[in-house]
């Protein structure tokens, strides 16, 4: 069945972002059908270099960032400068995430833009917000998990550990970025409404804290930690974990491992609940141990508990659930093709779907100017020999010889 066109079909998008918080967001936008163009700078966004790499190409890049169009000009350039507000005249929406005041700084910040079109939607993601005393700090995910209180609030569910656990995962970048195309769809259906455009100030710092409710509220109303701690109980060969947080998950847990005396042995609503919800999950991995993971799986959820074992991510990518809902999908750039989630936002009466291409840098610096301006050949030419416009150079003979070797760098701006 042929699906009609995204929710966002024909919403342009120029998207100034770089590494995830950003990119995520107006990838999501992509998949929902919205036009969106990457404008980079001759450099390219820094992820292009990331690994893991594939004859210089980035899948982990290329995950991100697929079914963008791309276009590379030197913001440094007043002529490029003009160019972009040419282009901005043409769009919807526009999203960054340099340093606030960088932006503005090339005269491209909202004030800027909305005289250009006044019904502007323009979305700034960082670290801190646009305003504050922090606000100019460059900020990356691992430093606002630290600075929101994000990390420690982990740490205080460990037992015997006193420093705050190593990690590499972007959860503020993700998280930002999805409630940063949240926003925007918000926008554009206000737009809709009234005619009036918006400017949307998303901080890495404000989301997390967001995501920390519980920890907030204990903090200002002090009592003894009632929550249970989450935490993986050992198999033969590997771990699971068991949520039995309502009666019914209780004593479906109890049946189902053959011991219903727990029920009483281990009440957990009463006010001793952590202290016997420590001491059921201790008498439950000496059962544990007797089976596999995937047998102590399939025992509990068949007898109605939330469980599950302990999965790497790519068996978790080859689920049969996952597969039953075509989770997983193929898309391709310049190095050839590689598997990556599905989109997460599914609209099941139109289309959403990663679309499959992963654009090189400055890819599309003709295809835009021509539809969106109406310039012909030789005043492209004329901008790409100025200086103004760039494409990713053809790789040398010593780039194919060192194929970590990557033409891309960071510039000092891109940083939330």
């Amino acid at each position: 069945m042929t699906l009609p066109a995204g929710a966002l079909d024909g919403v342009r998008v120029l998207d100034f972002t770089g590494v995830v918080a950003g990119p995520f967001g107006t990838r999501l936008m992509a998949d929902l059908g919205a036009e969106v163009v990457k404008v980079e700078p001759p450099t390219g966004d820094m992820l292009r270099g990331a690994p893991p790499r594939r004859s210089g190409r980035s899948a982990y890049y290329g995950q991100i960032n697929c079914g963008k169009k791309s276009i590379s000009v030197d913001l440094k350039n007043p002529d490029a400068v003009a160019l972009i507000r040419k282009l901005v005249k043409k769009t919807d929406v526009v999203v960054q995430n340099f340093r606030p005041g960088v932006m503005a700084g090339f005269g491209l910040g909202y004030e800027d833009l909305k005289k250009c079109k006044a019904d502007l939607i323009y979305c700034s993601v960082s670290g801190y917000g646009q305003q504050g005393p922090s606000s100019s700090r460059a900020a990356f995910a691992p430093i606002i998990h630290a600075a929101s209180g994000y990390d420690l609030a982990v740490l205080s569910y460990q037992d015997n550990m006193t420093r705050p656990l190593n990690g590499a995962n972007a959860t503020a970048d993700y998280l930002a970025a999805s409630l940063a195309m949240g926003a925007i769809s918000a926008a554009l259906l206000k737009r809709e409404k009234n005619g009036e455009g918006d400017e949307i100030d998303i901080a890495m710092t404000e989301v997390m804290q967001n995501i920390l409710a519980y920890e907030i509220q204990e903090l200002q109303f002090k009592a003894e930690r009632q929550r249970p701690n989450y935490g993986p109980v050992q198999t033969k060969d590997g771990y699971i974990i068991v949520n039995p947080i309502s009666p019914k998950n209780f004593n479906d847990l109890a049946n189902a491992v053959g011991h219903p005396e727990w029920l009483d042995q281990f009440p957990l609503n009463t006010f001793e609940r952590l202290k016997n919800w420590s001491l059921l999950m201790s008498e439950l991995e000496k059962w544990t141990l007797q089976h596999t993971s995937e047998e102590a799986e399939r025992i509990i959820l068949e007898g109605g508990c939330p469980c599950s074992r302990y999965r790497d991510v790519w068996d978790s990518m080859h689920d049969p659930q996952v597969e039953s809902r075509l989770g997983v999908v193929e898309i391709e750039d310049s190095a050839g093709k590689f598997l990556i989630p599905t989109t997460p936002v599914r609209l099941m009466q139109s289309e959403a779907a990663p679309k499959p291409f992963v654009s090189d840098l400055g890819a599309h610096n003709k295809e835009i100017l021509q539809s969106w301006l109406g310039l012909d050949d030789a005043e492209i030419n004329n901008l790409s020999e100025s200086g103004v416009l760039f494409k990713a150079q053809r790789k040398t003979k010593a780039n194919k010889q060192n194929p970590t070797k990557s033409t891309h760098s960071n510039t000092a701006e891109i940083s939330k």
